[in-house]
This record gives structure tokens, C-alpha cells and sequence, in this order.
């Protein structure tokens, strides 16, 4: 696509851009891409916002050892389980992101190098 060269024109004392009407839709075309950009982008950032703020507050619990109120340890090499409210949180975080990412190859959960990632 060739540059766009802008040419002015003063219509009532006012210096404007004039523009082709094929350089208008271009123009217009851009600033539709860019827009709908600028909302994934909002949307990306909320979505890793929440994330964020649900992983931490299950970290902190985990750190801390604690247990919920409804667990009941039967043994007591059980393994311990985040509370119910907090792992809801975390779940519907986890799904939000990754409707905003779109969907993504499966990585095994042990895997260090994450998805799609060669070694």
C-alpha cells in the first residue's frame, strides 16, 4: 500500500486534510482494527487482573496451611484443600481468561516449558 501523502486545503480560514474517498475507508478501516484491538486488550488486562487476584489469595492460603471449615481431615497425611468460595473464585477466573486467550493447545500439567514451547 502506498504511503498516503496528505494534501491541505483552507476551506473558511481553516487549514484541513483533504482526503480520497479510498484513503477515508482506509483510514476509517484502521481505526475500526485498532479499536476492536483496544478492547482485546482491555479485556486481556481484566481477565489477568482477576487471575492474578484469585491465584494469590490461594497461594496465601496454601502458604499458610489453612484448611476449609466444610473439610474434614480423615487421616492425617490428607492432602489439604483450598476453601470451596476461594477455589470457585479461582475456576471462574481461570475459564474468563481463557475465553479472552481463545482456545489454546492442551500442555502437560507437568510441563515446564509451557505449551507449544521446544526444547
Amino acid at each position: 500500500m502506498a504511503k498516503i501523502v496528505p494534501r491541505h486545503v483552507i476551506v473558511d480560514g481553516v487549514r484541513l486534510v483533504a482526503l480520497t474517498e479510498q484513503e477515508y475507508e482506509s483510514l476509517a478501516a484502521s481505526r475500526r482494527q485498532f479499536g476492536s484491538h483496544v478492547v482485546r486488550l482491555r479485556m486481556t488486562r481484566e481477565a489477568l487482573t482477576s487471575l492474578t487476584r484469585a491465584a494469590g489469595a490461594m497461594c496465601a492460603l496454601l502458604r499458610a496451611g489453612e484448611l476449609p471449615a466444610e473439610a474434614s481431615q480423615s487421616a492425617p497425611d490428607a492432602p489439604r484443600q483450598a476453601p470451596k468460595g476461594l477455589l470457585g473464585a479461582l475456576e471462574a477466573a481461570v475459564e474468563q481468561a481463557q475465553r479472552v486467550i481463545g482456545k489454546q493447545p492442551d500442555a502437560s500439567p507437568g510441563s515446564a516449558n509451557g505449551p507449544g514451547r521446544k526444547r
